[in-house]
């Protein structure tokens, strides 16, 4: 086991383990078992250092593990994708044989060394089983591309927290020269919020520009400039919910959490857990400030000031904000007005060690995963390989199944005869190299140049014979199958092929391959080359869904489309083949591609839907339908088109994605309209909808049936901020009529005083008329 493959096995078992505990924490959460706020901190927090803790058990248990084992010489494995190259010179009548030579020279080349050595044997390592391991052999690639994931997502994650933190440097140094002292009575509010929490007084700073109070790393409070105008009772919630921050040490959780997310900052459970760390946090505090003021009110109405001042810059994460984002603190908002008010009981220590201990023995039994790689070209499947391409005018062909073996190498310029049984021309420095291993019998070709002339060496079992004996007919049935399968000169025989029986013969000639990535690479030639008529084009793609790979089956279906010869006719059918796709990505691209080349007529509309639907992702759902909305000027039924599909998105980021691109299509359209707003009533946030409704606003005019649907939308909204927002935008943009102005009176009344008062005063550029 080596130590690429040790690595792989950290690697693997980290995402094992953190999978495996961070799911139970979000299980658990979800169903209900830790509403207690205390315990679900403790279990998001203990399953993200857990799974760190566990991973390094399992790694050193395995270093010890293999540390202990009896070492022997590696031998060759019954895996091995190349055999080694025979030892035997070659004879020295070889030279003479009139078989070994070719006459035919086609082009002058330098002269090469006949045996040249073939590659090492590749063996396999042998798998390590361990006690406390689970064995899991991999391809090499596997392991390399694995690891180059996770090395990058590290790369990425740790190069985000550094500019966080170079972000509090800068803060701190802008505080430090811009920042002023606190008033006498803020900063005795402070002394005596910290005397009540029992934690020292932090350094305190007044600075412009934020929007929240912040709580840097190093007891160091930074509060906007506004905060002193606030009235005492907010201004004193607003101090005990900062230091009870403090007293929680929730400064340095928040930079110890990132850190511990790092290695799994790809993994979107870590993501979440860190989302959840922080808003519980948060909720701890306001529970605590609010028990400290009797009332949730006053530590509510800061929040609430605090957002009419969001427009301001973002903290850096890793300093603790108490209000830098509208969503969560529309929740808090109304956590802290609920009746009964918050509870911040804690959880009973004795009840947290047991849980710390039973949390370690659990994470600790999760198995490891050691991990043996092995080259991936050993595990062919009959002669679907594997292919390589070096740039440099080197292909490499690999398969083996069983007992079988077949390798093809070829550099340089390789020329065949139109039969496609034998070489007419090398290029300088040419060679190919063709073995096969069938039945116990080895068989190798050697084709290089020497002399200007061509020269063929063929072996059976190592040993070398003339090559009529044998040779000449055994090339000749295998370049066929292998350049069919390969996909060597592809553009050069499909045109030979064509030449020779036009669009028919190409037609068979790839309903003979096998492989995947050559059968996709003739479809595109065939598409490219050859006008087809309907049933050819019928053909010709079920030649291409019978394709396994989803990439590959993608880039087939895109030369269709590309296709000179391409008509509107055809799109049904290559959108009925689109549906067969199961990756989500692929097929996203595909429809991409088409949506934004293709205008969708009536008679596609159809296979478009059946396409359409079949995908589970609402990301790919949102971004076909952007590409849709992004083609040129789109029709009315485009717009109604694409939003019809958007009623299928769950997600409301998504929806909202798609809500605000067709804002501007949907505008002067009477169909368009009412499917943007169909679409919109599938949004759950009021954030999102708000958001929506405004891009809808500022895409164009707003006329008086526009401006009566966007207030039918404010009513169906729950928050008072949001539906105030919505209704600011619509007074600054809506038509003067008096009975619209009623109307939007009427909507304004269900608002709380502070958002109605707004919402009222935006109708003040109406008062002259």
């Amino acid at each position: 086991m080596s130590p690429f493959d040790v690595l792989v096995s950290a690697v693997l078992t980290l995402v094992l383990h953190a999978t495996v505990l961070l799911g139970a924490a979000w299980l658990a959460e979800r169903l209900g078992a830790l509403r207690h706020a205390g315990w679900a901190e403790f279990a998001w927090r203990g399953a993200l250092f857990l799974a760190l803790v566990s991973t390094s058990v399992q790694v050193g248990r395995l270093l010890t593990e293999l540390a202990r084992a009896p070492t022997s010489p590696s031998t060759p494995s019954a895996l091995a994708g190349v055999a080694p190259a025979s030892s035997a010179p070659p004879r020295a009548d070889v030279a003479a044989s009139s078989d070994a030579v070719s006459s035919t020279v086609a082009d002058r080349v330098v002269p090469a060394t006949p045996t040249a050595p073939a590659s090492a044997p590749v063996t396999a390592s042998a798998p390590i089983a361990t006690a406390s391991a689970r064995t899991l052999v991999l391809p090499d690639i596997v392991g390399f591309a694995a690891l180059a994931a996770w090395l990058l997502a590290l790369a990425i994650g740790a190069l985000r927290l550094a500019i966080q933190a170079l972000a509090i440097g800068r803060l701190a140094r802008r505080a430090r020269h811009d920042g002023r002292p606190a008033p006498p009575a803020l900063h005795a509010d402070l002394e005596q919020a910290a005397a009540v929490f029992g934690v020292g007084v932090p350094s305190l700073r007044l600075l412009d520009g934020l929007a929240s109070p912040l709580l840097m790393p190093g007891r160091r409070l930074l509060l906007p400039a506004w905060v002193p105008a606030l009235p005492a009772d907010q201004r004193r919630a607003l101090l005990a919910h900062e230091l009870a921050h403090l007293q929680r040490g929730d400064p340095a959780w928040r930079v110890l959490q990132r850190l511990a997310a790092l290695p799994l900052c790809f993994h979107p459970l870590a993501w979440h857990a860190l989302a959840r760390l922080d808003a519980l946090a948060e909720d701890a505090c306001d529970a605590r400030a609010a028990r400290l003021a009797g009332s949730g009110r006053p530590l509510a109405e800061c929040l609430a000031a605090c957002l009419t001042h969001s427009h301001a810059r973002r903290a850096p994460v890793l300093a603790v904000a108490m209000a830098d984002r509208p969503g969560p603190v529309v929740r808090r908002v109304k956590n802290l007005l609920e009746d009964p008010p918050m509870s911040d009981r804690p959880a009973s220590p004795v009840l947290r060690r047991a849980a710390l201990v039973l949390g370690i023995t659990l994470a600790i039994a999760v198995p490891g995963l050691a991990v043996t790689t092995y080259a991936a070209h050993a595990f062919g499947d009959s002669l679907v390989g594997q292919l390589q391409l070096d740039g440099k005018d080197h292909f490499r062909y690999r398969s083996q199944s069983g007992d079988y073996r077949l390798q093809m190498d070829i550099t340089g310029q390789v020329e065949f005869n139109d039969a496609e049984t034998d070489v007419v021309r090398l290029g300088k420095g040419a060679r190919l190299v063709l073995a096969e291993d069938k039945d116990g019998v080895e068989r190798e070709l050697r084709v290089f140049g020497k002399g200007g002339v061509i020269q063929r060496e063929f072996r059976v079992d190592g040993d070398i014979v003339p090559f009529a004996d044998g040779g000449r007919a055994w090339l000749a049935t295998m370049l066929p199958t292998l350049m069919r399968e390969t996909g060597v000169d592809v553009e050069g025989r499909s045109q030979r092929i064509l030449a020779r029986g036009g669009t028919p013969a190409l037609l068979t000639e790839i309903g003979l391959i096998q492989s995947d990535h050559s059968r996709a690479r003739y479809l595109g030639e065939l598409f490219a080359r050859a006008p087809l008529d309907e049933a050819q084009t019928r053909r010709a793609l079920a030649l291409a869904t019978a394709i396994e790979s989803d990439f590959e089956l993608r880039q087939a279906l895109q030369a269709a489309i590309a296709a000179p010869s391409f008509e509107a006719t055809k799109l049904p059918l290559v959108l009925d083949a689109a549906a067969t796709i199961g990756s989500d990505f692929e097929r996203a691209e595909l429809l991409s591609s088409i949506a934004e080349d293709h205008a969708i007529a009536a008679a596609a509309l159809p296979a478009w839907k059946k396409a359409f639907a079949g995908f589970g992702s609402d990301f790919e759902r949102g971004r076909v339908l952007e590409a849709l909305l992004d083609r040129g000027q789109p029709t009315p039924a485009t717009v109604v088109l694409a939003l019809d599909g958007a009623l299928a998105i769950q997600s409301d980021f998504e929806l909202k994605q798609v809500l605000q691109e067709a804002a501007p299509h949907a505008h002067g359209d009477a169909g368009a309209t009412a499917a943007w707003f169909r679409a919109f009533d599938g949004l759950q946030s009021d954030f999102e909808r708000r958001e929506s409704l405004k891009a809808m606003l500022e895409a164009d005019a707003v006329d008086l049936a526009l401006a009566d649907a966007v207030l039918r939308a404010v009513g169906t909204m729950q928050s008072d901020f949001e539906a105030g927002e919505v209704l600011e935008a619509l007074a600054a943009r809506m038509p003067d009529d008096a009975g619209l102005r009623e109307r939007y009176r009427a909507v304004a009344r269900r608002l709380g005083d502070f958002e109605r008062g707004k919402a009222e005063k935006a109708l003040d550029r109406f008062a002259a008329n």
